[in-house]
């Protein structure tokens, strides 16, 4: 908070009167003091709102314009002041240059210097937004966009001003916002960059020793053998057992040969004579793995100071590369999303669908020349990429900038060479420019679409959403419910109905006919957070896979039992307020009683002789490692199924339980049924 004392008091006049008149206005009808109001706020609202702020001395309406304008001149680093009615309140801005513009118009000196003329400052007043202290950044910047052109934002206390945000300062409080969601992505880097300091840190080595005849020493490490793919090392050759593998070229062998030879048994200083023609990284392939190996040669010297043998240190880099390449994968997507970010969401977009249409009409004349591209196609074509080298520029968008430059370069290289260009050249060079547009567009359709921050945008977060569901549980009403059904939650039936369509790949590796799965109309009206939408997602999976494995009996068998060859789910439930329920059944054959508790029993969970109800032995389903499943396949018997379903839905803070739909038969069957209860907004 910064404190500008700019309309404190008269620079010109310390008597506070206004030189060239024989008024005298005191210094407090003119200005409004607000830093003991200030003082007591301590406290209230955000701290990047107290930082932005800046107390500039308002102006009161009943000042005098030549009092004013005297102000103006004693400041002149000042170009508008706030002004207040007589209770505090503000009315907007005085603008030095409005005022101006009347004082020295052809008749302003005169009619300001007519009594009778009004000298107030009412008609001069610029509209000028205004936020309460405790208000929200959010609440503030959308005050700014409500006023365009606006010097800031008026903050009030009470409806009392209190201090001015200029428009700079509101700037940077966006900016913050904008770096607080490249910081949350920034974590997701920092756990892969602990991975890789992680498996630094526990890496296992080889390490042998190599003898004058560069043979394997019988004694090396016993994860050597592992990195080279080999148990029998002892006395084995180096050059065949690692190198005779690699990469390398003939003559580079030769050489890191005939570098050894000169090293063992001669002087150390020979070591350090050959010591950087011996490879530091080779890439081979053993056993059909490819493997990028690190090398770390030291001399062993005698008494004479010579080397006797030489320690060969290997440390298999290939799992540590591979996660530098993601980590760096992941900065590259990080600083694409941050340049997506500072370009804005409108102006992103609007460039992109742009740029498709520029790159269509690129490709199109490159389609329609021969093997060199004609001069006027040329030009047309240089026009464009430049064009869109522009706009990308303007927007910081440089991965592209940078290959459209490229592509540019190709174009250019030839004119200035005076050599025809040739198409596939230049298609080669696009290719890279549409692989990164791609990129932009995949990074921002599946992690930045909807976080855009324009005026006649509003986002609505997974906090505000799930008070939106309490509330609309506890007073109805037809506007909240559309606003729910525009928010970030997923929609339910649209979930369970996806998961129908996937039933599909299911049914043709059990070989059974697909399933119809009826959701009732009901379902469409209930919304779950993203965290929700995951876990129940990952739980419906594994019930409807048993529904079709476990339950729906093969096809020429219901066709025996009377039944359609084709097997039915029914899903449905409602909210009531409180709690999302879902009841989950099928027309199959129902829970093997009989066959669960034969399993509990083999699995020392159930005595022999125990007597348990139907539901004890139900409730056994959700124990980790028990299934009914007569053998493991693709699609179950592991028995983690329900297990994982249980523990899914307590992570949100939902239930499963077993309903009975029907007494059991002779065969140990029971037709039930699942109702999943999840709380609303969870």
């Amino acid at each position: 908070m910064t404190t500008n004392t700019a309309a404190l008091s008269n620079p010109h006049s310390p008597d506070g009167t206004t030189p060239g008149t024989n008024e005298h206005t005191t210094e407090e009808r003119r200005f409004y003091t607000p830093e003991d109001l200030l003082q007591e706020l301590q406290g209230y609202g955000t701290a990047s709102i107290h930082r932005a702020l800046e107390i500039i001395r308002p102006v009161s309406i009943e000042t005098d314009m030549l009092q004013v304008l005297e102000v103006f001149r004693g400041h002149q680093q000042e170009h508008f002041f706030p002004v207040l009615d007589l209770a505090g309140t503000p009315l907007g801005l005085i603008r030095e240059r409005s005022l101006k513009s009347y004082v020295y118009s052809r008749y302003g000196m005169a009619l300001l210097s007519n009594r009778g003329q009004s000298r107030q400052l009412d008609s001069f007043l610029t509209p000028c937004p205004s936020a309460e202290i405790d208000a929200t950044i959010e609440q503030v910047l959308q005050a700014a966009h409500a006023v365009p052109g606006t010097e800031g934002v008026l903050i009030t206390s009470g409806g009392r001003y209190i201090g001015f945000i200029r428009a700079s300062a509101l700037v940077e409080m966006a900016h913050e916002q904008q770096m607080e969601i490249i910081r949350q992505h920034n974590a997701e880097l920092d756990q892969k960059n602990r991975e890789i300091q992680a498996v630094l840190q526990n890496m296992r080595q080889g390490i042998c020793t190599i003898l004058p005849d560069l043979t394997l020493h019988a004694d090396f490490s016993a994860h050597l053998s592992s990195i080279l793919e080999q148990e029998e090392l002892a006395g084995a050759a180096l050059m065949d057992t690692l190198f005779k593998h690699s990469e390398l070229g003939p003559d580079a062998l030769q050489q890191i040969e005939a570098a050894l030879m000169a090293v063992l048994e001669q002087d150390a200083f020979m070591f350090d004579c050959n010591a950087h023609l011996l490879p530091t990284e080779v890439t081979v392939t053993l056993a059909g793995q490819r493997k990028i190996l690190e090398l770390h040669w030291n001399p062993m010297l005698n008494e004479q100071d010579e080397v006797s043998r030489l320690m060969l240190v290997v440390r298999d880099l290939s799992r540590m590369r591979e996660l530098q390449r993601q980590a760096e994968q992941q900065q590259h997507e990080l600083q694409l999303l941050s340049e997506i970010l500072a370009a804005g969401e409108s102006r992103f977009t609007a460039f992109m669908d742009a740029s498709e249409q520029q790159l269509a009409v690129c490709r199109q004349l490159l389609e329609s020349s021969q093997s060199v591209i004609a001069e006027e196609v040329l030009t047309i074509l240089y026009r464009q990429l430049h064009t869109l080298k522009g706009n990308a520029r303007t927007l910081g968008l440089m991965a592209v900038t940078d290959s459209l430059h490229d592509a540019e370069q190709v174009l250019q290289t030839g004119r200035d060479s005076g050599t025809e260009v040739s198409v596939s050249a230049l298609q080669q060079a696009l290719h890279q420019v549409s692989h990164d547009f791609s990129q932009y567009h995949l990074l921002y359709t599946s992690r930045l679409q909807g976080f855009g921050r324009d005026r006649d945008t509003q986002i609505v977060s997974n906090t505000l959403w799930q008070q939106l569901q309490q509330l609309a549980s506890q007073r109805p009403d037809r506007e909240l419910q559309t606003l729910l059904q525009q928010a970030s939650g997923t929609n339910l039936n649209t979930m369970l109905s996806t998961l129908g369509e996937n039933l599909g790949g299911v049914a043709d590796e059990l070989g059974k006919p697909v399933p119809q799965l009826l959701i009732t109309p009901a379902l469409a009206d209930c919304h779950l957070s993203s965290e929700q939408a995951q876990h129940l997602n990952d739980a419906m999976v594994h019930i409807l896979r048993n529904c079709l494995d476990h339950g729906i009996e093969p096809a020429d068998e219901r066709l025996a039992l009377g039944k359609p060859g084709a097997g039915t789910i029914h899903i449905d439930g409602g909210a009531d307020g409180k709690h999302i329920t879902l009841r989950i059944s099928d027309d199959g054959r129902g829970l093997a009683l009989q066959r669960l508790r034969s399993k509990a029993i083999g699995a020392g969970l159930l005595r022999d002789d125990e007597v348990v109800s139907d539901d004890e032995i139900a409730a056994l389903m959700f124990h980790s490692g028990l299934s009914t499943a007569g053998q493991v396949s693709m699609v179950s018997g592991r028995g983690v199924g329900m297990d994982a379903v249980r523990s899914s839905l307590t992570e949100i803070g939902g239930s499963v339980d077993v309903v009975w739909a029907g007494e059991g038969n002779d065969a140990g069957y029971r037709p039930f049924g699942l109702v999943i209860c999840l709380p609303v907004g969870g």
